[in-house]
């Protein structure tokens, strides 16, 4: 059986890459929940998902819960908020 390896896609786009930064930024000062997250960034809660998705995947954030509402925060060993 041949063993095939996956090629990374095109690209991703320098604004999305910002785009995830920043929201990274935001969750790592404090700001974690999606509406929270929306407000400040300007951005509409499915395109805050869509970051809040892919630093997840790189293991840099973590999903916590705060009086019933999910949360995100910096994936180190610290508590959740």
């Amino acid at each position: 059986m041949q063993e095939t390896v996956r090629r990374p896609g095109r690209p991703r786009d320098p604004h999305v890459t910002q785009r995830d930064e920043h929201i990274y930024q935001l969750i790592a000062h404090g700001t974690g929940s999606r509406s929270a997250l929306a407000a400040a960034t300007g951005l509409d809660r499915p395109t805050v998902a869509l970051s809040v998705q892919r630093l997840k995947k790189a293991g840099r954030i973590r999903t916590c819960a705060a009086d019933g509402t999910i949360v995100w925060s910096v994936a180190d060993d610290t508590p959740c908020p």
